[in-house]
């Protein structure tokens, strides 16, 4: 377990302690989480404690795989938007994952997601994750088109 500057995530999630204690502990935010949809056993609510008490857990499946879907501020009865956190999380510890990075390169460069630069860019991460056989899948929601530039001025 890591000792964070709970200050800081705080500052860039945009919430103060207070608004943590509100959670009523109803765990729907678990149970609406896309996560464990796909077998993984996460509980934002165990995010929202352990940032309250100070400390976190940077290996919680949650802070690695979170979709920021908002499934479960939209569910919460406080709105707490736990994608938030889980970003101000990444952004403290400076993890970023291989899609935030090809992303992040994509909107740079072309100023928009452009899809086939960004499986081009995590082909190696697909290739030695063994993802690379959902590509046909993939395929058929590409639409091939040339790119357009963001001129900079």
């Amino acid at each position: 377990m890591q000792m964070i500057d709970t200050e800081k995530v705080f500052e860039y999630s945009g919430y103060k302690k207070e608004d943590f204690s509100v959670c009523l502990g109803c765990k729907i935010c678990a149970s609406v989480c896309t996560l464990n949809d796909i077998g993984e056993n996460v509980n934002p609510q165990e995010i929202l404690i352990s940032i309250f008490l100070g400390k976190v857990l940077n290996t919680h499946p949650l802070v690695r795989l979170c979709t920021s879907c908002y499934r479960c501020t939209d569910s919460c009865p406080w709105s707490i938007r736990i994608p938030e956190v889980i970003r101000a999380l990444k952004e403290i510890s400076q993890k970023e994952e291989s899609f935030g990075k090809a992303f992040r390169s994509s909107i740079k460069i072309f100023g928009r997601i452009y899809e086939p630069y960004v499986i081009l860019k995590l082909s190696s991460v697909l290739l030695r994750k063994g993802y690379i056989k959902f590509f046909p899948k993939w395929i058929e929601y590409f639409s091939l088109h040339l790119p357009h530039f963001v001129r900079r001025d």
